[in-house]
Protein backbone atom coordinates (compact mmCIF):
# COMPACT_ATOMS: atom_id res chain seq x y z
CA UNK A 1 0.00 0.00 0.00
CA UNK A 2 2.67 2.75 0.92
CA UNK A 3 4.42 2.02 -2.57
CA UNK A 4 0.96 2.94 -4.19
CA UNK A 5 0.64 6.29 -2.17
CA UNK A 6 4.07 6.70 -3.26
CA UNK A 7 3.15 6.41 -7.09
CA UNK A 8 0.13 8.35 -6.81
CA UNK A 9 2.45 11.65 -4.79
CA UNK A 10 4.56 11.28 -7.58
CA UNK A 11 1.91 11.40 -10.13
CA UNK A 12 0.50 14.77 -8.45
CA UNK A 13 4.50 16.48 -8.19
CA UNK A 14 4.67 16.21 -11.83
CA UNK A 15 1.24 17.48 -12.77
CA UNK A 16 2.04 20.47 -10.52
CA UNK A 17 5.26 20.77 -12.94
CA UNK A 18 3.35 20.33 -16.02
CA UNK A 19 1.13 23.47 -14.65
CA UNK A 20 3.74 25.57 -14.13
CA UNK A 21 5.57 24.66 -17.33
CA UNK A 22 2.64 25.16 -19.01
CA UNK A 23 2.11 28.97 -16.96
CA UNK A 24 5.73 29.85 -17.99
CA UNK A 25 5.11 28.88 -21.66
CA UNK A 26 2.23 30.78 -21.50
CA UNK A 27 4.36 34.13 -20.31
CA UNK A 28 7.14 33.16 -23.01
CA UNK A 29 4.02 33.43 -25.38
CA UNK A 30 3.30 36.59 -24.48
CA UNK A 31 6.50 37.94 -24.12
CA UNK A 32 7.73 36.50 -27.95
CA UNK A 33 5.29 39.17 -29.23
CA UNK A 34 7.53 41.93 -27.64
CA UNK A 35 10.58 40.16 -28.45
CA UNK A 36 12.34 38.48 -30.88
CA UNK A 37 14.45 36.54 -27.79
CA UNK A 38 11.74 34.42 -26.61
CA UNK A 39 10.23 31.70 -28.12
CA UNK A 40 6.87 29.58 -27.31
CA UNK A 41 6.38 26.99 -29.86
CA UNK A 42 5.18 23.71 -30.20
CA UNK A 43 5.94 22.81 -26.36
CA UNK A 44 9.05 24.35 -26.39
CA UNK A 45 10.41 27.72 -24.25
CA UNK A 46 13.69 29.18 -26.03
CA UNK A 47 15.93 31.93 -24.75
CA UNK A 48 18.38 33.37 -27.34
CA UNK A 49 21.07 34.50 -25.83
CA UNK A 50 24.53 36.39 -26.80
CA UNK A 51 25.91 32.71 -26.56
CA UNK A 52 23.12 30.92 -28.22
CA UNK A 53 19.37 29.16 -27.10
CA UNK A 54 18.71 27.57 -24.49
CA UNK A 55 15.27 25.92 -24.41
CA UNK A 56 13.19 23.38 -22.30
CA UNK A 57 11.06 21.19 -23.74
CA UNK A 58 8.12 19.26 -22.18
CA UNK A 59 7.02 16.19 -24.50
CA UNK A 60 4.94 13.26 -23.70
CA UNK A 61 6.61 10.21 -22.03
CA UNK A 62 5.31 7.42 -24.47
CA UNK A 63 7.14 4.53 -21.78
CA UNK A 64 4.44 5.71 -19.48
CA UNK A 65 0.52 4.92 -19.94
CA UNK A 66 -1.10 7.45 -22.05
CA UNK A 67 -3.74 8.59 -19.60
CA UNK A 68 -1.13 9.56 -17.29
CA UNK A 69 -0.37 12.32 -19.03
CA UNK A 70 3.09 12.36 -17.53
CA UNK A 71 5.86 14.43 -19.58
CA UNK A 72 9.63 14.31 -19.58
CA UNK A 73 11.16 17.69 -19.74
CA UNK A 74 14.70 18.09 -21.69
CA UNK A 75 16.71 21.05 -21.50
CA UNK A 76 18.46 21.83 -25.48
CA UNK A 77 21.30 24.19 -26.20
CA UNK A 78 22.37 25.81 -29.51
CA UNK A 79 25.11 23.21 -29.72
CA UNK A 80 22.83 20.15 -30.19
CA UNK A 81 22.88 19.40 -26.19
CA UNK A 82 19.74 17.57 -25.12
CA UNK A 83 19.31 16.48 -21.52
CA UNK A 84 17.05 14.63 -19.84
CA UNK A 85 16.11 16.28 -16.94
CA UNK A 86 14.97 14.16 -13.92
CA UNK A 87 12.53 15.80 -11.67
CA UNK A 88 14.83 18.45 -9.55
CA UNK A 89 16.24 19.38 -12.14
CA UNK A 90 13.32 20.24 -14.43
CA UNK A 91 11.86 22.11 -11.65
CA UNK A 92 14.95 23.82 -11.23
CA UNK A 93 15.23 24.41 -15.29
CA UNK A 94 11.62 25.42 -15.62
CA UNK A 95 11.25 28.06 -12.23
CA UNK A 96 14.86 29.55 -13.50
CA UNK A 97 13.23 30.09 -16.87
CA UNK A 98 9.93 31.57 -15.36
CA UNK A 99 12.52 33.89 -13.33
CA UNK A 100 14.39 35.03 -16.05
CA UNK A 101 11.31 35.48 -18.26
CA UNK A 102 9.64 37.57 -15.50
CA UNK A 103 12.59 39.95 -15.14
CA UNK A 104 12.10 40.15 -18.83
CA UNK A 105 8.53 41.21 -18.89
CA UNK A 106 9.27 44.06 -15.79
CA UNK A 107 12.33 45.30 -18.17
CA UNK A 108 9.98 45.28 -20.83
CA UNK A 109 7.55 47.71 -19.38
CA UNK A 110 9.89 49.65 -17.92
CA UNK A 111 11.67 50.32 -21.26
CA UNK A 112 8.32 50.76 -22.72
CA UNK A 113 6.95 53.33 -20.06
CA UNK A 114 10.49 55.61 -20.71
CA UNK A 115 9.83 55.01 -24.09
CA UNK A 116 6.02 56.49 -24.41
CA UNK A 117 7.16 59.15 -21.66
CA UNK A 118 10.18 60.60 -24.02
CA UNK A 119 7.83 60.40 -26.85
CA UNK A 120 4.77 62.52 -25.39
CA UNK A 121 8.15 64.90 -24.31
CA UNK A 122 8.75 65.35 -28.12
CA UNK A 123 5.38 65.76 -28.79
CA UNK A 124 4.56 68.73 -26.44
CA UNK A 125 8.00 70.17 -26.44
Amino acid sequence: MLGAGLTSQAQEDWRVLTTVFDQVYSLATDLGEQTDKVVAAGNVISVITGKGTISVQKKLDTSKPKDLNHYQYLLLTTAGKSILLDKMNAERVIETFQAKLLKLKNSLAENQDADVENILKDLFN
